[in-house]
Formats: structure tokens, sequence, C-alpha cells
């Protein structure tokens, strides 16, 4: 089970007010996040969350750090999104870096036979801090992607091949506007516990998610994996994934930058509307890797 913190809402707005209009949007962009790091709480986190994965020897996904130079990128976008000075002078040096993150989580796993989740967190004076739970062993899941381009058929294939069940992935009946607490992994997790609750979704352990949507009705993300949606390739009869885009709200997670790296998808907003009951989705996490989704509309 996962641990949420405190949670905390900073209405960016009110920094956009009052300055003045003729600033260029860079400069409000920097004024507003500059003003949101001098409001957040005490106990906010920027986090991460690595497999550690014992079992697996493939180089191209960093095992047994799984994905772990992705995650090192989120962390950054992160502490740059919140203004995080001194998180931000930590993770500059890239190898530092990622030697600061692979010692933590080598540190933080009591049994290096096993596979583990580990939460790496920043606080805003680059304190880091980790904490473990248990993950079953891998079976027949997807963490890598091979060189090829058909990603999306590679997944189709596998995912028969390997027997792999569908996710039961739920469509939110409200929407989750976009935030920066969105677009990044932190602390502040109500706006997902809310969705999670609007769907009876208790348990981590289940192969269960709800699709959550913002406040223009474009699809966002899960509310623990990112999503990839077929579309119609132009002209061709072919089919392609795309994911959101960031400007949609989805969070930049580790899978996410892994998908875009390998081609295996396109980013492209997608609308409510244009999903039907029943359709296939595919979904990634840090813990599980790919699994293929089937989406479902409650009934009023």
């Amino acid at each position: 089970m996962r641990t949420h913190r405190t949670q905390h809402k900073v209405n960016n707005r009110q920094a956009f007010n009052s300055v003045s209009d003729q600033l260029t949007e860079p400069t409000l962009f920097r004024i507003a996040y500059a003003t949101m790091a001098q409001n957040l709480p005490t106990n906010f986190l920027i986090f991460t969350s690595i497999r550690y994965e014992p079992t697996a020897s493939d180089n191209a996904v960093n095992f047994p750090h799984y994905l772990l130079p992705f995650h090192l990128a989120r962390l950054r976008a992160a502490a740059a999104a919140f203004n995080l000075v001194n998180v931000q002078e930590v993770l500059a040096d890239e190898k530092a870096a990622l030697s600061l993150l692979r010692t933590t989580v080598d540190n933080a796993v009591p049994d290096k036979t096993k596979p583990w989740r580990v939460n790496v967190r920043f606080t805003p004076d680059a304190q880091i801090t980790a904490s473990t739970t248990p993950l079953p062993p891998l079976k027949n899941n997807i963490m890598s992607l091979p060189d090829t381009k058909s990603l999306p058929q590679f997944l189709q294939k596998e995912a028969h091949r390997r027997g792999l069940p569908h996710w039961d992935v739920v469509v939110d009946s409200q929407p989750t506007p976009a935030s920066p607490f969105t677009g990044h992994k932190t602390s502040v997790r109500e706006m997902y516990n809310a969705a999670r609750e609007r769907a009876n979704l208790v348990s981590y352990d289940e192969p269960r998610e709800i699709l959550l949507w913002n406040e223009n009705g474009e699809v966002t993300e899960g509310s623990i994996t990112t999503v990839y949606l077929w579309r119609e390739a132009s002209g061709t009869g072919a089919r392609r994934l795309v994911t959101p885009p960031l400007r949609c709200g989805p969070n930049a997670s580790s899978t996410r930058r892994y998908a875009l790296s390998k081609g295996l998808c396109d980013e492209e907003a997608v609308r409510l509307e244009e999903l039907k009951d029943g359709d296939e989705i595919w979904l990634s996490h840090a813990s599980d890797g790919f699994s293929p989704g089937r989406l479902r509309f409650l009934k009023t």
C-alpha cells in the first residue's frame, strides 16, 4: 500500500494577476513557479517509484534499477517546475545524480534477492529519503521495448503470446483539472485519491484503473499509470498509439519518457467523446511495465 502525505493546493493564477500584462509568457511562468515554491508546505515532496529487479539483466532498461535515467529526468523536471533550487543543484551533474539514486535504492532495499518498489523522495531543501514495498516476481510482464518500427503491433502480439489479462479501466465520471501537481509526481495526491474513491478502487495490487480527463474533456492519464490510446494512421488504415501531450495535464512519468524515446507512440490529444465502451488501451507503470486494458464507462 502506498503512503500518501499531507496534500496542499496552490492557486497559480494569483501569481499571474499580480504582474504586468506586458511581461512575456516565459517571464510570467517563472514568476508563478517562484511564487509557488515560496508557498509550498514544509512537508511537500517530489518523488519517483523505482522497481528494483534482481532477477532480470536487461541493460537496455537498466536492471536492476528499472529505467533509472528516466526517473532522474522526471525528478529534474519536477524540481525545475516547482523551482526547487537545492534539488536542482543536487541533480545537476547526471553521473553524480544517477549514482546518488542508485545508492539510495541499494541502501533502502532490505533483501537484494527480491523485487521491491522503492519510493525515492526529495524535500525542497534536497533531503533525500526512501521507502520500500515488496513486489511480486515478474511473470510475463512486458518491461522492455525492442528497436522496431512496429512497436504497437509488437505489444499486441506479445500480449497475446504471453496471455496478458486486460486491466479493467473505468472512465471517471468527473474531470480532474490539469495542474503542475498532475504533471509531476508529488505528495499532492488528493485528486488521484478522490478519483479512485469514485471508482471504488481500494487495492493497488489489482489490475484495475480509472481513466482521468481534464476540465476541457481531454483524456490525461490513469490514477497511477500512463495511458496509450489507439488511433488510425492518416491515409493508411493502420493503427498507431498516442499518449496525451503534457499540455493536457498527464504526469510526465518515467515509462512515458521511455515509450516516447523508443517511438512507441505519438503525443496527441484525445477527447473523451472519441472513446467507446470496450475500447482497448495500453497502460504503463514503473513497477509493472506495459499492460493492455479495456475501457468501461460507468452506467448512470
